[in-house]
């Protein structure tokens, strides 16, 4: 069974696989292409709280090459359930507090609920680090020359002694 689709920058990058330039160019003629945004517009259904952070994080989408258009939604609904996991946090550490076990655990699964949308969320938009290595494109497999090979040098370097 083949893996999944990667990008022919990906590809290429890796080095693994000759495309011609006409195989190069049909590739290149599938693939989805998004234009980065210039700017992180927060959605409308967004509470005015949550905005200024969304223009805050946006920014840094854009600088690292991460954002687009399209995810404004999601990085919007990343910020709405970060802010509910803050409050849940919140009242789990007050019913602790009051030493309300019952409570505490019911707000312990609200929150732990929260976290795994958030972590969801945070994933697709390459917030975590584990996501950011899955988008990094790896250096170019360059071709070994006879002057990077040890040995020779090795070899070269006793010619010059005899």
């Amino acid at each position: 069974m083949p893996g999944p689709r990667q990008p022919t920058d990906l590809i290429k990058a890796k080095g693994l696989k000759h495309l011609s330039k006409a195989e190069e160019a049909e590739r290149r003629s599938r693939e989805a292409r998004v234009e980065l945004s210039k700017t992180a517009k927060p959605p409308k259904w967004l509470p005015e709280a949550l905005k200024k952070d969304f223009r805050t994080l946006g920014k840094r989408l854009i600088a690292a090459g991460l954002y687009t258009d399209l995810d404004a939604d999601t990085l919007g609904r990343y910020l709405v359930v970060q802010h509910q996991w803050i409050i849940a946090t919140g009242e789990a550490e007050q019913t602790l507090a009051r030493r309300d076990q019952e409570q505490a655990e019911a707000w312990g699964r609200i929150q732990e609920r929260y976290f795994k949308q958030a972590r969801n969320c945070a994933n697709d938009m390459g917030l975590t680090v584990t996501s950011r290595c899955r988008l990094v494109v790896p250096e170019s497999a360059r071709q070994k020359t006879e002057d990077d090979n040890p040995f020779l040098q090795l070899i070269q370097a006793g010619d010059r002694y005899a």
